[in-house]
């Protein structure tokens, strides 16, 4: 019940349409119980006498209830696909809203086909609950109520007996639902895992074509499916057992009618065309009793998608926005991060961090993979709590802080590198969609981007393709460090910016970033000396713990870590340089 509150509560900024749709839905039916009355009345009186005058105008009243009921059903059908059409409209963009809103932690466990199949298939599904469900059950209820009423004014002997099959039909409807509930749920949740391995191998395909796994995918894929088969077989043979028995019960009526009419017409107590038009009002009552099967496992299926929706709906976001956010007076690039320790689930992977960074410093991060490097700085926008300590910018702890304020100061580019299916202007341009086309293209050459996008068919307007396809690994990184640039951020983020480039076009890069970081905070992500020895502070990262800490220079007198890396690397590259001479 709590969740078709919520449904009604999603139809209520449409309550004026809806009304109007219950005051037609009211006269149809109210039409339809004329019929009966009609049939009486030919039976009683126009057939023993002859009236051929009253036939006509019974005649002529039918065609015009005909017509203005096809006139209503047509006012009625627009009027609830508009309504059904703006729920989902407002369900789709509330979601997606409200997805952007959601932390990194949700996307952390949530695969995106489910977030798909609930977008897709459980939207569609509440629609089909308020067309076919809410508005359909309302009708059949109406013209249930409405049948009854004009059958007990005809004979309530009848009536009484028609409502005998009312608890038979409300105990297997309850059955069903007890049944076919667990089952549409297991549909939904069988959906959302074939959205996702479709999904993850669609994007996956040029790994699954170089390892040769296109049978093992088709046959994980096969095995996904079947068990959505299996399951929506489960509803159909649920559905399959309870139609026939409801539709019995209701089929039961009419013979029942026929022969207890009889009796009383034997008996004198009715005629002739009140038993004929009894006839016509247990069709009536049938029609709804024969649906109920239909309106409860259509319901149970609309409201499992509801309760599917309604749990993305309510679940707030880890992080949040302070009730009266505070503004620091100044947007200058200040770090200050104080014992911080940050712990994913229970796992710890900082700890005790303490740094202090000044305006216009550079601060280059090391360490192993998995050492914490690409948390560190995540944390400075906020995308994760920490669970002890403070991270404060500009002088203002960032829990304090208004969360959009706090990420416009903070250009990132990312590790894995993501462009949209747009321009290569528009990608550049993400951050400042306003931006120039000449601010958009100096930032493509201080990223040194510019010669190979002049080089594509449109140049700037050329379209990539998803995620950045067609596009090189090094040209998808400048583009994305073009978009950084181009952000005019105080604060700039490069997390292994120049990973996917050559030595000579990172030389470049750190050429032109020289003249972008002047002015400006920026922290380095890197696993090459040369992107971090020009760096003020150099953090080595070590198991979630600042191991060494200091300038290039100073870092090799300690003859540690950093020193270690250090002589991995320049051995590597004289072995590399030696090995090219004896060639």
């Amino acid at each position: 019940m709590d969740t078709f509150r919520r449904v009604l509560g999603w139809l209520r900024p449409y309550r004026k349409k809806l009304a109007i749709c219950i005051v037609l839905l009211f006269a149809m039916t109210a039409f339809r119980m004329i019929v009966p009355y009609i049939t009486q009345a030919v039976v009683n009186d126009v057939l023993p006498n002859r009236n051929m005058t009253l036939l006509l105008q019974l005649c002529a009243l039918l065609i015009v209830m005909t017509a203005l009921r096809s006139l209503m059903m047509y006012k009625r059908g627009m009027l609830i696909e508009e309504v059904s059409q703006s729920v989902v409209y407002d369900l789709r963009t509330g979601l997606y809203g409200h997805m952007q809103e959601l932390s990194y932690a949700f996307y952390d466990t949530h695969h995106i086909g489910e977030i798909m199949s609930r977008m897709t298939g459980d939207i569609e599904g509440v629609r089909v609950l308020v067309v076919n469900g809410v508005v359909g059950m309302l009708e059949s209820l109406l013209m249930f109520v409405l049948s009854l009423i004009g059958m007990s004014l005809m004979s309530w002997r009848l009536t009484l007996l028609m409502l005998c099959f009312c608890p038979a039909v409300a105990l297997v409807a309850t059955k069903l639902h007890g049944k076919i509930r667990p089952a549409h749920m297991a549909v939904r949740e069988q959906n959302a895992v074939l959205n996702t391995r479709t999904q993850e191998n669609i994007s996956g395909v040029r790994v699954v074509k170089a390892f040769a796994r296109e049978e093992y995918e088709k046959q994980a894929f096969a095995t996904e499916n079947n068990k959505v088969l299996q399951f929506n077989l489960v509803v159909t043979r649920l559905w399959s057992t309870f139609f026939p028995l409801m539709d019995t019960i209701a089929g039961l009526a009419t013979p029942v009618l026929i022969l207890a009419g009889a009796v009383l017409m034997h008996r004198g107590e009715i005629d002739i065309g009140t038993l004929v038009g009894a006839t016509g009002f247990v069709w009536m009552l049938i029609a709804p009793m024969r649906q109920v099967a239909s309106f409860v496992n259509l319901i149970t299926n609309g409201l499992v998608s509801s309760e599917k929706l309604i749990y993305y709906l309510d679940l707030g976001s880890k992080v949040r926005n302070p009730e009266n956010p505070e503004k620091p007076a100044r947007r200058e690039g200040r770090v200050d991060i104080s014992h911080v320790t940050f712990k994913y689930g229970d796992k710890e992977i900082l700890s005790d961090i303490d740094l202090h960074v000044e305006p216009g410093q550079v601060i280059a991060v090391m360490g192993a993979t998995g050492s914490g490097k690409t948390t560190l700085v995540t944390m400075l926008g906020r995308y994760y709590d920490v669970a002890e300590g403070s991270v404060s910018v500009d002088g203002v702890d960032i829990r304090r802080q208004n969360l959009h304020d706090l990420r416009d100061s903070i250009g990132v580019v990312m590790q894995e590198t993501f462009l949209f299916s747009e321009t290569i202007a528009n990608n550049i341009r993400f951050g400042r969609p306003d931006a120039p086309q000449d601010a958009v293209e100096a930032a493509a050459r201080a990223a040194q981007a510019e010669e190979f996008i002049l080089q594509t068919p449109q140049g700037y307007d050329t379209v990539v393709g998803e995620r950045g396809m067609g596009l090189s690994g090094g040209q998808k990184q400048r583009v994305a460090l073009a978009r950084a640039i181009l952000y005019n951020p105080s604060i700039l983020v490069l997390d292994d910016a120049t990973s996917a480039v050559d030595m000579e076009t990172e030389a470049e890069i750190q050429k032109a970033l020289g003249r972008v970081m002047k002015g400006r905070t920026t922290f380095i992500i890197a696993h090459r000396i040369s992107s971090v020895r020009k760096a003020d502070q150099i953090i080595v990262l070590d198991h979630g713990r600042i191991a060494e800490r200091g300038s290039h220079r100073e870092l090799l007198r300690q003859n540690g870590l950093y020193a270690s890396i250090y002589r991995d690397q320049t051995r590597d590259f004289v072995t590399a340089e030696k090995a090219g001479e004896q060639e």
